[in-house]
C-alpha cells in the first residue's frame, strides 16, 4: 500500500514542501511548494536586530500541510520538519513566542563570542561539547540576549530550536521537547552524555531554567489538529542530509552537504575531541542512532547567492545556471579567497566583499561577473581540498570517495572542480537530500523500516546519483592553485 510524508525542509535562504510517496520499495519526493525564510532588508526589526517571521513561516507550513492532506486523500501518515542549526525561540509559560527568533547572521552575536571567550577559556568550551568555535552559535545568541533584554530570558519557559518550535505549533502544543542532533549545534551540549552543560552558561551569569528534555530522531511527538502523526527526523537538515547519503558499505567516505552552507565531514562512532580536531575547525555534532556528525563549515554557495543579490541590485539578472555557465567559461587562474573566512558571513555586499579580499591579498580583482562566480567556486573547491586533508590526517586513514548531497548537486560545474581539486571520485545526489532523510526519519520512527541502514539502502534504490572523476589533465593546475588559497 502506498503510503504518504510530508517533509518541510526549511533553509536559510527557502523553505519547501516535499511529498514522500513510497509504494514499498522506492521512495519518490515531489514538492509541494516553496516559500523565502530569508527577506534581506526586510528581516531587519525595528530595535536593529535581524529576526525571523515566525509566523509568516508557521502560515507556510500550514498551507503546505494541507495541501500533502489533499494530495495524500487524506491518508498522510506523517510530518516531520528540519532546519538549520542554533536557531530558537523562547516561549512564556502559555506557549506563546516572547519574540521573534534572532537570525543567527546578526552582529550582535560576534560582540557577545567576544565576551564570552573573555570569561571561558576556548580549551574549556571545546572539552566541554566538541563544537567548533562560530559566532552565531546559540550559546553566544543566549549571552548577546541576556546583554540586550534580559528580561526575555527570565520570563522564558521553554527553549526551542526552530524545527523544534514548528513541531510545537503542529501538534497544538503537546510537543516541548529539543531534538538532539540540532541540540548539539548550539555548543550547550555534552557530546558524550548528551546532557546540557548548563555550567557554561553559570560562568557567564546567563539563566537556563528554560533548557528541557532532549529527544531523539524517529520519536512520535502527537498528532496534528487533522490527526497526522508529527515524527521528529534529525531536525538539523545536515543531520537529516548525512541519513540519505546513499553509501553502501564503502570504506573510508566522506561527505559534503552542498547549500547555503558546505558541511564537510565523516559519519563516527563516537566523538573526536582533541587539540588538532579544534585547530581544524571540526566539530562533533549529534548524528542519529548514535553516530557522530565529525564536520566543519565552510560558508558554501552563500558566496554565490549573495553575489547574486549584489548583481540583481546593480541590474544584472542571472539565473543560477546562468552564473555557473558563465563562472566555467571564465579565464583559468583567477583570484581565489578564503571561504571559511569570517568576513564573508553576512557582508552588506558580498560582491564588494570578494573584491576587497582579492585586493587585500595582490590579487587581481574579479571585474566581470563570470571572474566573480569562478572565484567563488574555486574558493569553495579549494577549501573542500584543505578541510579534506585536515580530516583525512585526523581520521588516520585517506578517502576512497566523497559523498555530496543537497541543492548544490545541481552545480556540475563545482562537483567537476571538486573532484579535481580533491583528487577523489564524487558521487552527487540525492539534490534533495534533507527532505529525503526527513521522510526516511518519519519511516522509521513509525516502523514502516527496519532501522537506518534499510532507509539507507531505500535512497540508494530510489534517487539518481552522478558521478564526477577527476580530470587528470587538470591536477596540475588544482595543484598551483592550492597555495594561494
Amino acid at each position: 500500500m502506498t503510503s504518504h510524508w510530508l517533509a518541510l525542509d526549511l533553509g536559510a535562504e527557502s523553505g519547501r514542501g516535499m511529498l514522500g510517496i513510497f509504494d514499498g520499495e522506492r521512495l519518490v519526493l515531489r514538492e509541494l511548494g516553496r516559500f523565502a525564510t530569508n527577506r534581506g532588508p526586510e528581516d531587519l526589526g525595528p530595535d536593529g536586530v535581524r529576526r525571523w517571521d515566525f509566523e509568516r513561516i508557521w502560515r507556510e507550513v500550514e498551507a503546505l500541510l494541507g495541501l500533502a492532506e489533499r494530495e495524500a486523500g487524506g491518508r498522510l501518515s506523517g510530518v516531520g520538519v528540519d532546519s538549520w542549526g542554533v536557531d530558537y525561540g523562547l516561549l512564556d509559560e502559555s506557549g506563546r513566542l516572547l519574540a521573534l527568533p534572532v537570525q543567527y547572521r546578526d552582529d550582535s552575536h560576534a560582540v557577545a563570542m567576544k565576551r564570552v571567550l573573555e570569561a571561558i577559556p576556548r580549551a574549556d568550551i571545546w572539552s566541554a561539547t566538541g563544537i567548533q568555535f562560530m559566532p552565531f552559535n546559540t550559546l553566544y545568541q543566549l549571552a548577546a540576549v541576556q546583554a540586550r533584554e534580559p528580561e526575555t530570558l527570565r520570563r522564558a519557559s521553554r527553549l526551542l530550536m526552530m524545527p523544534d518550535l514548528l513541531h510545537h505549533r503542529l501538534t497544538g502544543g503537546a510537543a516541548r521537547t529539543v531534538e538532539a542532533t540540532n541540540a548539539s549545534t548550539t555548543q550547550l551540549l555534552d557530546p558524550m552524555s548528551g546532557a546540557w552543560r548548563t555550567d557554561l552558561l553559570d560562568r557567564i551569569g546567563v539563566p537556563h531554567h528554560f533548557l528541557g528534555p532532549i529527544g531523539t530522531a524517529g520519536a512520535c511527538l502527537g498528532e496534528t489538529a487533522s490527526g497526522v502523526p508529527v515524527y521528529a527526523p534529525a531536525t538539523h537538515d545536515t543531520g537529516s542530509a548525512v541519513v540519505a547519503v546513499p553509501a553502501s558499505g564503502e570504506v573510508n567516505w566522506a561527505f559534503l552537504s552542498s547549500g547555503t552552507w558546505s558541511l564537510l565531514g565523516a559519519e563516527r562512532r563516537s566523538p573526536l575531541i582533541t587539540d588538532e580536531a579544534l585547530a581544524h575547525s571540526f566539530s562533533n555534532e549529534g548524528g542519529v542512532n548514535g553516530t557522530t556528525r565529525f564536520l566543519t563549515n565552510i560558508m558554501g554557495l552563500w558566496l554565490v547567492q549573495e553575489c547574486r543579490r549584489s548583481l540583481t541590485r546593480a541590474g544584472e539578472e542571472r539565473s543560477y545556471a546562468e552564473l555557473a555557465a558563465l563562472a566555467a567559461a571564465a579565464p583559468e587562474g583567477g583570484p581565489v579567497v578564503d571561504a571559511t573566512a569570517q568576513r564573508f558571513l553576512a557582508p552588506k555586499d558580498m560582491a564588494q566583499e570578494i573584491r576587497a579580499a582579492c585586493a587585500e591579498t595582490g590579487q587581481a580583482s574579479p571585474e566581470t561577473t563570470g571572474a566573480l562566480i569562478r572565484c567563488c567556486l574555486e574558493s569553495l573547491a579549494l577549501a573542500y581540498r584543505r578541510k579534506l586533508a585536515g580530516l583525512e590526517r585526523l581520521q588516520g586513514a585517506p578517502f576512497a570517495a566523497l559523498h555530496l548531497v543537497g541543492g548544490g548537486t545541481q552545480n556540475a560545474v563545482l562537483n567537476q572542480w571538486t573532484a579535481d581539486a580533491c583528487g577523489l571520485p564524487v558521487a552527487a545526489g540525492p539534490v534533495e537530500a534533507a527532505a529525503a532523510g526527513n521522510v526516511l526519519a518519519q519511516m522509521v520512527g513509525a516502523g514502516a523500516l527496519s532501522g537506518w541502514q534499510e532507509a539507507r539502502d531505500l535512497c540508494r534504490a530510489s534517487f539518481d546519483v552522478v558521478s564526477y572523476t577527476p580530470t587528470p589533465s587538470a591536477a596540475r593546475r588544482w595543484e598551483d592553485a592550492y597555495p594561494r588559497d
